[in-house]
């Protein structure tokens, strides 16, 4: 899955000196790619121009007709005007048509205008390669993708081939740099950015050996997560740890119920929960606070490596729908990818990267 990216023409700088000053005016060439105009100023520009032709013939024209007679009668000069004017009109009739022409055209390059002006993808890889560091061996080579926001992926990953997939992962979670190629988010590459910054603040982890600590209680997971992060919360971190609980619907089952019939109960009920070590909860309670964990720092994106491994069909199902309510926030789009040598996990994302 390869996009391409165009780039504009060199641009062409012209110098002029007033007092000492220096200034540079720019004007950019786009005659590498006449089919796609930038804002539909094409259609501008070639109107520009045709007025201008207009206005010169039509001045030319009264200009000739004044120095051919100055003592015509009232009607010849009358005559005269209507000359000049009759093709004016013409004239402004050919624009039209042609501005309709051009919007026309302008309508039919709409997909070329989008891909001219369409954001940067969230996460992307640009000819990424990785080396066994031994043997020298292609773990990877020239792999590439990207991963929009506000989209969900499920990564195709060969079940026989532990190493590539856990390659893969540490790519996506910048654990690893690539040999060759970049990873990037946005225009900024993973090796342009600090583990903090990374890992703290743009990426989400669920890791299928380690996601979560078991010795702590699930809120106790969600404040390390965040203190650790250096990020800066508008509540107190346990108020925000609580929140994020009850927002992936962790609550005791046995105060399920109660939890539902009003907020207050709901927040005992999930505070006492929380207190529960992580070794002692069940395996969709776990993921549950996995995913809070993962969504705790407001990541941009969410990478989760096998998610569902442990759950049977109803629950790997809750997850993923789970996962997939993260994309949309009040304040931005997240990109959520997810790592399965399972197809039926893959397909049910937005869309499948097979890499097998």
């Amino acid at each position: 899955m390869t996009d391409e990216q165009t780039t504009t023409p060199a641009k062409d700088a012209d110098e002029t000196t007033d007092g000492g000053t220096t200034s540079i005016a720019y004007t950019i060439d786009y005659d590498d790619a006449p089919a796609i105009s930038i804002d539909g100023t094409s259609g501008i520009e070639e109107l520009a121009e045709e007025l201008d032709d207009s206005a010169d013939t039509t001045a030319d024209d009264t200009t000739a007709a004044t120095d051919g007679d100055t003592t015509d009668t009232t009607d010849d000069a009358g005559n005269a005007t209507a000359a000049t004017t009759s093709p004016t009109a013409d004239d402004a009739a050919s624009v039209s048509a042609s501005v309709s022409a051009t919007l026309d055209k302008e309508s039919r390059h709409s997909d070329a205008d989008d891909a001219v002006f369409r954001a940067y993808p969230m996460l992307a890889f640009d000819g990424v390669g990785v080396d066994d560091r031994k043997t020298h061996e292609h773990i990877w080579d020239d792999l590439t993708l990207r991963c929009e926001a506000g989209r969900s992926y499920g990564i195709l990953v060969d079940s026989d081939d532990d190493r590539r997939h856990n390659t893969l992962v540490a790519l996506l979670t910048g654990f690893l740099m690539p040999t060759r190629g970049r990873v990037l988010t946005k225009t900024t590459s993973f090796a342009d950015l600090s583990p903090l910054e990374l890992r703290g603040h743009r990426i989400g982890a669920i890791l299928a050996m380690w996601p979560l600590r078991r010795e702590l209680s699930a809120a106790d997971n969600l404040i390390y997560t965040m203190d650790a992060s250096g990020r800066n919360f508008l509540k107190p971190i346990p108020v925000v740890a609580q929140d994020l609980l009850r927002a992936v619907g962790f609550t005791d089952s046995a105060d399920s119920d109660t939890a539902d019939s009003a907020d207050d109960s709901a927040a005992i009920a999930t505070a006492d929960h929380a207190r529960t070590r992580v070794r002692d909860l069940d395996a969709v309670d776990a993921s549950r606070v996995a995913v809070a964990r993962a969504i705790a720092t407001d990541p941009d994106i969410i990478v989760a490596d096998e998610p569902t491994a442990a759950l049977d069909g109803d629950d790997a199902t809750t997850i993923l729908d789970l996962l997939c309510a993260q994309l949309h926030t009040d304040t931005k789009a997240r990109t959520v990818i997810v790592v399965t040598a399972d197809p039926q996990v893959a397909a049910q994302l937005d869309e499948t990267i097979d890499l097998r």
